[in-house]
């Protein structure tokens, strides 16, 4: 008897209108189960995989790619650091998009109204314009007003209750020694313009000063913190970083935006695992639901097996008709749930229904994103799942024994 055969007996047992009542409703919720199921990981694991995504990609476009920095002293040579580096990227095979320096420094920004601790990062105004998430909502790009100019995030200007014109204060934390002991060192900015990029941490604490104005304020002279540098590739910015620090060596420090962000990737892809096993179990309480529709289903066709048996059939045969049985049940949900999470995804990604609060998350809708790769998993785990839960009842079959059955009818 060839594979046909049990695949045909499977299929006339799955789909039988004169099966018992009971098995029908068992064998319907199992397969509910594992629809819902399947259903349920695709769209959670396309939302992860979403939001992982959206914060790739503001990260990547808000920060650089590699940072050098210089250990033990300032920074006034960057300019003959900048030229190897672009050497040795050129001979490695690195493209460059963008290099220059910066100045970063952390004190406390003060208006009429409040203050705030805040990033002051200085840098070209002209890197600034090129930030693609760098949206600029109020105001403008300047570096020619008198106070220095400054840019504000927008969380951050709601906070101190300015807007464009306004004037602030800026701490340092560093103060300067004079007759009369340590004073702090201020300095009086001019906010010319707001900006927003999405990330509610830089827009709360980041303000953008012109490169000359930061090393002004920290009293750098000529020195800057490190160099910045932007990638075309910027998944190849971990090696890069690797082979310029082997190159530069003490007192350079090289580290790229991957490490920087190693532990919020690692929080996203452990999340992420920990939705898929959860939700497996919703896949795994359907396929006890196939066992015991299984079960039934041996115990009602008991007199079909012990026939099939006089008849020449093997406990192999038996066990195949059994497992196929499973597998079509398991096979019917997967498809079905298969079909219904795509069609959420779709949904939800040309009409984005669930808004999200943007003080807490990076975009103002729920992100999707399928990924074939993950799809594939989500449909292997399930059709596993109802191939090991078809298992017990296809071996009982298996083992009935003909002539007892036979016999007591």
């Amino acid at each position: 008897m060839a594979l046909g055969f049990e695949w045909f007996v499977a299929r006339r047992y799955v789909f039988s209108r004169k099966r018992n009542r009971l098995t029908g409703v068992i064998a319907n919720i199992s397969v509910a189960g594992i629809t819902i199921g399947v259903a349920a990981l695709i769209v959670v694991i396309a939302v992860m995989t979403g939001f992982q995504d959206i914060l790739k990609e503001k990260i990547l476009s808000a920060n650089p790619h590699v940072v050098v920095e210089r250990l033990g002293g300032p920074f006034v040579e960057f300019a003959k650091v900048q030229s190897r580096i672009q050497k040795k990227a050129e001979k490695e095979g690195f493209l460059i998009e963008e290099i220059y320096p910066f100045v970063s420094q952390q004190g406390l920004v003060i208006s009429s109204s409040g203050e705030a601790g805040v990033i002051l990062k200085g840098l070209p105004f002209e890197m600034a314009r090129r930030m693609k998430t760098l949206r600029i909502i109020s105001g403008r790009l300047t570096s020619e007003t008198e106070p220095p100019p400054v840019l504000l995030g927008k969380r951050l200007a709601e906070r101190l209750g300015v807007s464009v014109g306004d004037r602030v204060r800026f701490l340092l934390p560093r103060g300067r020694v004079t007759p009369l002991g340590l004073m702090p060192r201020f300095s009086t900015l001019k906010v010319v313009g707001i900006f927003e990029t999405g990330l509610y941490d830089f827009d709360l604490s980041l303000a953008l000063v012109p490169l000359p104005v930061a090393q002004k304020i920290g009293g750098l002279g000529a020195g800057v913190t490190g160099l910045e540098i932007k990638l075309r590739d910027p998944f190849k910015a971990h090696d890069l970083a690797r082979k310029l620090s082997a190159a530069l060596g003490y007192p350079y420090y090289v580290v790229d935006w991957q490490t920087l962000n190693r532990s919020l990737f690692s929080a996203l892809k452990l999340e992420k695992t920990g939705m898929f096993v959860v939700l497996t179990l919703i896949v795994v309480v359907a396929a006890f639901n196939i066992v015991a529709a299984l079960v039934m289903l041996v115990s009602e066709k008991r007199p079909d097996i012990a026939l099939l048996k006089v008849l020449g059939a093997t406990e192999r045969i038996i066990l195949r008709v059994f497992l196929l049985s499973g597998i079509l049940l398991g096979a019917i949900g997967t498809s079905l749930g298969l079909g219904l999470g795509l069609a959420l995804c779709a949904f939800l990604s040309r009409y984005p229904v669930i808004k999200l609060p943007s003080d807490v998350y990076p975009v103002d809708y729920l992100p999707v994103r399928v990924e074939a790769s993950d799809v594939v998993i989500i449909v292997i785990s399930a059709l596993v799942l109802t191939l090991l839960a078809a298992l017990f009842p296809a071996r009982q079959a298996a083992k009935l024994p003909p002539a007892e059955v036979l016999r007591h009818g």
